[in-house]
């Protein structure tokens, strides 16, 4: 069974991400890491399911912030 949104945004906040404020109508969130200087963009509402693409595009994140962390490169 695919995880939830609200458990998606409670990992993201614990790696630092951080929610930017809303642009527009929408249900969509954008998310942000200070290190990344990239925006995650978070359809849909807190009970829905997370979206394959988004589960993988948040794993290549977290990967490439693993690496920048491990290099030192803060």
């Amino acid at each position: 069974m695919p995880r939830k949104i609200r458990e998606l945004k409670a990992q993201i906040m614990r790696e630092g991400f951080i929610h930017l404020p809303k642009r527009g109508k929408g249900s969509h969130e954008r998310w942000r890491h200070d290190l990344l200087g990239k925006t995650l963009t978070i359809p849909g509402k807190d009970g829905d399911d997370v979206p394959r693409y988004l589960e993988k595009q948040l794993q290549e994140l977290l990967v490439e912030l693993k690496k920048l962390r491990d290099s030192g490169e803060l």
